[in-house]
């Protein structure tokens, strides 16, 4: 998108995944992984040799082996089923793919440096072409797609979308477009703003504290009380949102910040104070002290791990095509276009966001004199 290009995200879910796994396939694929004959072995072990009645209303069935699906409830099938879907990106090759689990998001985006009604043609028949070489895969892993549930949501940062949208066909049925789609427990938009995933997340902690503000034992509750339910069932909705914090506006954080102090006020049952005074009083962090935290270990984790290296090296990406973009070097067949914009890797945007916060305790403490100052002359600390 930064590169004015139309995208298109494909959301496809596989029916029934985990009941779906195809016994010597898999073992088949371990072994050219050259994955150790005494794993497989006790891997083909544990799938074979398993049966299954049902019962209803009191009558069963004869007992049937199950030649398919991994036990429910363990942690291996899971990890079978990824494993056994690890060369789905070999069949799609022209998109972006990211699979979780049974979830499968893959990324088109239309050709750059031509205009977009071209790049929107463009990005038609890539579609048509990812969708036959999905339904190809589908028929070779044994693997159904839930055509119901495979959505497309179309983004763009052209101002005219396309009207109406190219019809998509996914085997025999037709690709539904949407506006909105829930990845991940995240809220993704045509537009990729923050707005929508930041509202879905207020409306959660707002009923949250209501609950928590509900809640009595033998009538009554304690300020305690309330404290803990609150860090237990309120909190964690924030935390979603850590990973996110640095990039949103500084005015989505502040609103943020505001709304943390506001449900927490109305744990104490304190509601007229000011944040600042409500934060030094009952030494109450803010949300950014707690995201500050967080990004502090999650760069130390990102050091030592795969996934640090795969965001640094597209940081360093970033850096040649902003270099291309200001015409220090040249792609031979690709011409820059006015209409490209910068780009600011997430890395990026995150230290300059913890350089300029600084800190994981911003509580101001006040002393005893300032409080009695406070109560005296309020409207001299607005």
């Amino acid at each position: 998108m930064s590169n004015r290009s139309p995208t298109a995200t494909i959301f496809a879910d596989l029916k029934s995944a985990f009941d779906q796994l195809w016994f010597e396939e898999c073992l088949g694929k371990l072994t050219r992984m050259e994955i150790p004959t005494a794993f497989v072995n006790w891997i083909r072990a544990w799938l074979s040799d398993r049966k299954a009645m049902i019962e209803v209303q009191g009558n069963h069935s004869r007992w049937i082996e199950i030649d398919r699906g991994g036990p429910q409830g363990s942690s291996v099938t899971p990890t079978l089923f990824i494993t056994y879907h690890s060369d789905m990106t070999d069949f799609i090759p022209g998109a972006m793919s990211f699979f979780f689990a049974d979830d499968l998001a893959a990324v088109l985006a239309g050709q750059i440096g031509i205009r977009f009604t071209d790049q929107c043609i463009d990005l038609e028949h890539r579609l048509h072409t990812f969708f036959e070489q999905l339904e190809f895969y589908a028929i070779l892993a044994v693997q159904p797609i839930n055509y119901s549930k495979t959505q497309a949501m179309f983004s763009a940062r052209a101002v005219c979308y396309p009207n109406p949208l190219p019809q998509v066909h996914c085997g025999d049925h037709k690709v539904k477009w949407i506006t909105s789609f829930r990845y991940l427990g995240y809220w993704l938009s045509t537009k990729l703003g923050w707005g929508h995933i930041i509202n879905k997340r207020k409306l959660i902690v707002r009923q949250g504290t209501a609950l928590v503000n509900s809640f009595r034992i033998s009538g009554t509750s304690s300020t305690h009380l309330r404290r803990i339910l609150f860090s237990t069932f309120v909190l964690p909705y924030f935390t979603w949102l850590f990973a996110l914090f640095p990039l949103f506006t500084e005015l989505q954080r502040t609103s943020l910040n505001h709304l943390y102090f506001t449900l927490l006020k109305r744990a104490y049952r304190c509601q007229c104070w000011e944040d600042f005074i409500f934060s030094s009083m009952y030494n109450e962090k803010h949300l950014d002290d707690y995201c500050y935290a967080y990004w502090e270990k999650y760069l130390k984790a990102l050091g030592k791990s795969k996934g640090g290296y795969l965001l640094w090296e597209q940081s360093d990406l970033n850096d040649y095509r902003s270099k291309w973009q200001e015409g220090d070097g040249s792609i031979r067949c690709l011409r820059r276009s006015k209409r490209f914009v910068s780009h600011r890797n997430v890395l990026e945007q995150a230290i300059t966001w913890m350089a300029t916060h600084g800190t994981t305790d911003s509580v101001i403490h006040y002393s005893y004199e300032d409080f009695l100052c406070f109560t005296r002359f309020p409207d001299s600390f607005k």
